[in-house]
């Protein structure tokens, strides 16, 4: 068993809580002392019995009553202060992931799905509390081992020696299955993960699948996983099965065992009855954590395989980090420099090559070309969701990674084709533009992206819960509630990224008009597909193959006859 995984999750997650770690501790003692007490007190009761000793009538059963109260009382503090420690560690473990998640690199995000990802706060986590839960029972089992061992060993050790010797056979077959379940329990949690992405991915795709008769493909698709996921889960079913005749021969033998040598020291009479009762006690309250040690064993390597993932999570090291001295970077002018930029993903992949180009403060800046060009990768390393590989992005003067990654978001507002809406209110929504807005402030930027007027006519207003009226806003609706957001954010720099391409023609006139109250005054990037929205850009930028192929403004490009001059042709037919 990997002992640094659970020496970490003890260190840094549950030493938090070692007083209540503690008391949980003593109640198991008190168990196990207990539980232990139960073969002597047998013997001190049958030796009165034998000895004709008349008060053994009361304080027999009285002790017997005391032991028990006892056992109960110990439980029930291992249970509560066990249970509570461990329901507050695995609370600290989700927050630190979705942390960790949270400001991860952009790059780390998009090599799993979102659901894959959840799987890690919902089933590694049950199996890691599953599995500390296991790892308590196994230690109050070895202190009831170790408790009740020592009373017989005061009773008889020759017979006890025994009974130690037949259950240390087990150790050998139950270390190997652990191992094999340690790589079967690592296989299921990754097909856990892919099962819930499948899933979701067939259920957040049904309409299009039902439009294209896809039923069968998703079913066999999921139905593959399933199958696997049921393959993996029979074979831990059934290497956990091997611990139980494992554990039950052996029981059956340290039976026999004691018989044997018990009735050899009887007929040798260097034993007694009374010592043979309060041993066969003995030997019972040992049967099931003897047992208990084997599932703990088998439930600890499966647990194993859970921590590797959660740790894979919390040992996530981001590479786009603030300077150690950062510079102030106050809101400026949104001037914007990129020279000699060049971006590759972690894969290799070229994404830009040698990108250099002068952005006047207040300009419109169009970005076009093939899908693949590199557009949406120049709108991540300005606001330094990706860093560049070569090269470097100043605003007004300063490289970017000299600033905070705060401060240098504040200079950025951002509408994307996706109107993203959070859980909350919509003047929640709103008001995330800029943290600290008034009512007002809300509302006016409202009012400038002409969405006050459909936000007033809702039953609770700017209280309306998004996610109760999600579905009942349109994308028109959900996108001037992303450009109110914008607009309070005044930002000197606003990043369009085909903010109308999947509207109406009556909506896109709507939010055209926003767009363009919005941008006055403001560096504008625009990434644009259909060419006509961008006719009055200052200038116009064609990527191809992550480099730089023509700039100009719409006229200029059209008669050189290049790239975009073929994609204007392309989309208006010549």
């Amino acid at each position: 068993m990997n002992e640094g995984l659970y020496q970490r999750l003890w260190r840094a997650w549950l030493k938090p809580y070692r007083g209540a770690l503690g008391i949980a501790f003593i109640g198991m003692l008190m168990g196990a002392l207990a539980s232990a007490s139960y073969a002597k007190a047998l013997q001190w009761i049958i030796d009165a019995f034998e000895n004709n000793t008349a008060s053994v009538i009361w304080w027999g059963p009285l002790l017997m009553i005391g032991l028990s109260s006892a056992k109960g009382l110990g439980t029930w503090l291992y249970l509560v202060q066990s249970n509570s420690a461990l329901a507050k560690t695995e609370t600290d473990l989700q927050k630190a992931m979705h942390h960790k998640l949270v400001f991860a690199d952009l790059a780390r995000l998009q090599g799993e799905s979102p659901t894959a990802l959840s799987t890690r706060f919902t089933a590694d986590i049950q199996l890691v509390r599953r599995a500390v839960k296991q790892l308590f029972g196994g230690v109050s089992a070895v202190l009831i081992l170790g408790a009740t061992i020592a009373v017989m060993l005061s009773i008889d050790w020759v017979i006890t020696l025994t009974l130690v010797a037949v259950f240390s056979l087990a150790v050998w077959p139950v270390n190997r299955i652990g191992a094999r379940l340690h790589i079967v329990s690592r296989h299921t949690q990754q097909d856990l993960a892919l099962m819930t992405s499948e899933v979701s991915e067939a259920l957040g795709s049904i309409r299009m699948a039902r439009a294209y008769q896809l039923e069968p493909y998703l079913l066999r698709s999921a139905g593959t996983i399933f199958e696997r996921l049921l393959a993996l889960k029979l074979r831990l079913i059934r290497l956990e099965a091997r611990l139980s005749p494992i554990m039950e021969s052996l029981s059956g033998t340290a039976i026999a065992a004691l018989l044997v040598v018990v009735a050899w020291r009887l007929s040798n009479d260097t034993t007694t009855l009374a010592n043979f009762m309060a041993l066969m006690a003995g030997f019972g309250v040992i049967s099931q954590p003897a047992r208990k040690l084997g599932k703990t064993f088998a439930m600890a390597r499966q647990g194993e395989a859970a921590l590797d993932r959660i740790f894979e999570i919390l040992d996530l090291q981001s590479d786009i980090a603030d300077p150690a001295t950062p510079l102030e970077m106050h809101k400026g002018r949104g001037a914007i420099s990129f020279q000699n930029v060049g971006f590759h993903y972690p894969d290799g992949k070229q994404a830009l090559i040698d990108l250099s180009l002068e952005v006047p403060a207040g300009a419109s800046i169009a970005f076009v070309g093939r899908s693949g060009a590199g557009k949406s990768t120049v709108f991540n390393l300005l606001p330094r969701l990706f860093d560049v590989s070569q090269g470097k992005i100043e605003i007004d003067g300063i490289d970017i990674r000299q600033v905070t990654q705060a401060d240098l978001r504040r200079q950025i507002a951002l509408v994307s084709q996706e109107s993203v809406l959070l859980s909350g209110t919509i003047g929640q929504n709103i008001g995330f533009g800029r943290e600290g807005a008034t009512q007002a402030e809300i509302e006016a930027a409202a009012k400038a992206a002409a969405a006050h007027a459909f936000i007033s006519a809702l039953p609770q207003g700017y209280e309306t819960p998004v996610a109760a009226a999600a579905s009942t806003l349109s994308g028109g609706e959900k996108q001037r509630i992303s450009i109110a957001r914008a607009m309070l954010r005044n930002a000197p720099i606003l990043l369009l990224d085909e903010p109308t391409s999947a509207l109406d023609a009556e909506s896109e006139a709507l939010i055209r008009q926003a767009l363009a109250t919005l941008s006055k005054g403001r560096t504008t990037l625009i990434i644009a597909h259909r060419l006509a929205t961008i006719r009055d850009a200052d200038m116009i930028v064609v990527l191809d193959q992550g480099q730089i192929a023509e700039t100009g403004t719409h006229d200029e490009l059209l008669a050189r006859g290049g790239i975009y001059a073929e994609l204007f042709r392309l989309q208006f037919g010549g």
